[in-house]
């Protein structure tokens, strides 16, 4: 693996920081994204602007309609705009329904959906998980049975992150119980407006909502909004989960996590003396920022295997999952220390407005405590830590 600089990848950095620093409205820069997707006006507005530059799907080919770019220009493209504040894009349009679309739909489905995609009027979230059945997502219960044109779809999902606000929501069901239990799973779209759907609000951990329980109650869906044929959901949905492994450590977060330690380490004083004079504070803050610098450069290694199609990177990129999660964790909480006294403040969920009297450290320390508590769900959400190491053990160790 070579790691010298690709003088080509950074034309390409200046361009996006060229684009962010003329095209990113300075109302929209920085404002707390509070999660993991920024508020819908500010998600919206955005990705219009993207698209007029023909960047609106970064992570597409171009043949469907993307921009075509390799998994590096992705990465430095991420870094970018998380370095420059920029609201999110839909990420459960863009990285996970986006290329399913492009690789299973029919025209008919695409047409109907991925301009809306591309212009960010239609908002996603994503029906997998059900009670009891989260590692294990074969064993889901949904049912979607069958009646002239339409399937009648009864069931619960959790955990249906901004299920409140999304328009359209892709969906695993049952629809054959007598096959195998991988083999009777469909992949549906779902308009959310539609008559049965429920979505009620779980308030997490952070002290925000984001997650939702979505119940459905004998919801009709067209047969034409299944994606693929009957009882191909499972296929489907190893794609959409195998699809881009390089990303999995969230290497973009873990710098916003390390610039915000170094602004913390100038201005939070300790007897007297800003916090990076204190050696133990030093020496951690050192030993992340190395560990950092190490997740990147696998992140390059598993890149350079995704472009040239290596199964390796699978087993890879479940190691940049668990270290980068735990990454995560670690740099999330030394923050919150960071803060010392104030890291105990309730400060304004990142949505909230703020208080006409601003609270001591309200810049740099609002939402680092819930972003805190938000991340103990890093090494469990996408994959959990233990599922990940059965990949790494079975895929490098043949155990």
């Amino acid at each position: 693996m070579d790691f010298q600089p690709d003088p080509g990848l950074g034309a390409f950095r200046a361009e996006v920081r060229a684009f962010l620093r003329e095209h990113l409205p300075r109302d929209l820069a920085g404002k707390p994204v509070g999660s993991v997707r920024s508020m819908r006006p500010d998600l919206v507005r955005w990705q219009k602007i993207l698209n007029s530059k023909a960047w609106g799907a970064p992570y597409w080919a171009k043949k469907d309609g993307g921009t075509g770019w390799s998994v590096l220009q992705r990465l430095v493209f991420d870094e970018e705009c998380v370095a420059a504040g920029a609201p999110t894009q839909d990420g459960f349009a863009q990285k996970l329904l986006g290329p399913v679309l492009n690789e299973f739909a029919s025209e008919e489905q695409k047409a109907a959906h991925v301009p809306h995609i591309l212009d960010g009027e239609r908002l996603w979230c994503q029906g997998f998980s059900e009670p009891g059945s989260g590692s294990d997502l074969a064993s889901l219960r949904t049912r979607a049975e069958r009646d002239a044109d339409c399937y009648v779809v009864n069931g619960q999902k959790i955990w249906t992150s901004y299920a409140h606000e999304s328009d359209w929501i892709f969906l695993l069901v049952r629809t054959d119980t007598e096959v195998k239990k991988q083999a009777g799973i469909s992949f549906l779209l779902v308009d959310m407006k539609t008559p049965g759907i429920t979505v009620r609000p779980i308030r997490s951990i952070d002290d925000c909502h984001h997650l939702n329980e979505t119940f459905f109650d004998n919801v009709r869906v067209p047969v034409a909004n299944r994606v693929g044929a009957e009882g191909d959901g499972w296929k489907i949905t190893k794609f959409l989960l195998n699809n881009e492994h390089a990303s999995a450590a969230e290497l973009p977060l873990l710098r916003r996590y390390l610039m915000q330690l170094r602004k913390l380490a100038t201005v939070q004083r300790v007897g007297g003396e800003a916090l990076i004079a204190q050696p133990a504070f030093a020496l951690r803050l050192a030993r992340l920022e190395a560990e950092v610098n190490a997740i990147a450069m696998m992140v390059q290694r598993v890149a350079a295997m995704e472009q040239d199609h290596s199964p390796a990177a699978h087993a890879l990129g479940s190691i940049l999952k668990v270290r980068g999660t735990e990454l995560q964790q670690r740099m999330s909480e030394f923050m919150v220390e960071a803060l010392g006294d104030y890291g105990a403040v309730a400060y304004p969920e990142p949505h909230d407005p703020c208080h006409d009297e601003p609270l001591p450290f309200q810049d740099l320390g609002r939402g680092v405590a819930n972003e805190m508590f938000f991340r103990r769900a890093s090494t469990i959400y996408g994959g959990t830590s233990e599922v990940q190491r059965g990949i790494i053990a079975k895929m490098l160790f043949q155990l």
